[in-house]
């Protein structure tokens, strides 16, 4: 008997593993601060789609910490009534260290972008040379570069923290073996490794602060250097 032939199996039509849809973009909330009600709609239109919401300040005093605290970026003016140059950008900053800023202005000038970014924008945009998808991405990018650099900020205070404690770990065992040379005196050899290993812990806390970023001389004071007895 002739064996039946075995069927062939297609491809898979089911959807593949993972998400066959795209990932949904994270939805923001931002800080609108545009005096101009047409150049505020404009915005707005043009962020329509991006799942980007906008809470919108007209003055510069309408803004406070506690309104900073709620959306994820400032996308500001700055030519606005009761702010001139850069002020919102210094008073905003000073509001909400931790909150990304993108300027949107029509200062086309060659010392305010620089500047701008100097005091502390993410970004710097001119309106008329500036669409839909250009404030998306500035706005998005804003974001992540600043959680990235807290994140990195934090990481490295925690690495500090750490080798604070370790420096002091460190002088700690110093101090006791500097209690049990002083004991030892009558066994003059052992006095003698005990002062080798407190010149080579010495040693291991000066390389830990000269790779230390900022660590001042004295945060923790080293061993004490001691000598052999006679």
């Amino acid at each position: 008997m002739t064996p039946e032939p075995t069927p062939v199996t297609g491809p898979t039509t089911g959807p593949a593993s993972g998400d066959p849809h795209p990932t949904a973009p994270q939805r923001l909330r931002i800080l609108l601060l545009e005096d101009n009600p047409a150049d505020a709609r404009l915005t707005q239109e043009r962020l329509r789609g991006s799942a980007i919401d906008c809470d919108v300040a007209v003055q510069l005093h309408e803004v406070s910490a506690e309104r900073l605290a709620g959306v994820d970026c400032a996308l500001i003016d700055l030519g606005l009534p009761d702010a001139s140059g850069l002020q919102a950008l210094q008073r905003i900053r000073g509001l909400a260290p931790e909150l990304p800023i993108v300027v949107l202005t029509g200062f086309a000038d060659e010392v305010t972008g620089p500047l701008a970014l100097r005091l502390g924008a993410q970004d710097y945009l001119l309106k008329q040379d500036s669409d839909g998808n250009g404030i998306v991405r500035a706005i998005r990018f804003a974001v992540a570069r600043k959680r990235l650099q807290l994140a990195l900020d934090h990481e490295a205070l925690h690495e500090l923290e750490l080798t604070d404690d370790i420096l002091g770990q460190l002088f700690a065992i110093g101090l006791a073996m500097r209690t049990t040379q002083q004991r030892s005196t009558e066994q003059p050899a052992v006095a003698a490794r005990i002062a080798d290993h407190l010149h080579e812990l010495q040693h291991v806390v000066q390389q830990i602060r000269s790779t230390t970023i900022d660590t001042e001389p004295d945060h923790a004071p080293p061993p004490p250097t001691t000598r052999s007895p006679n």
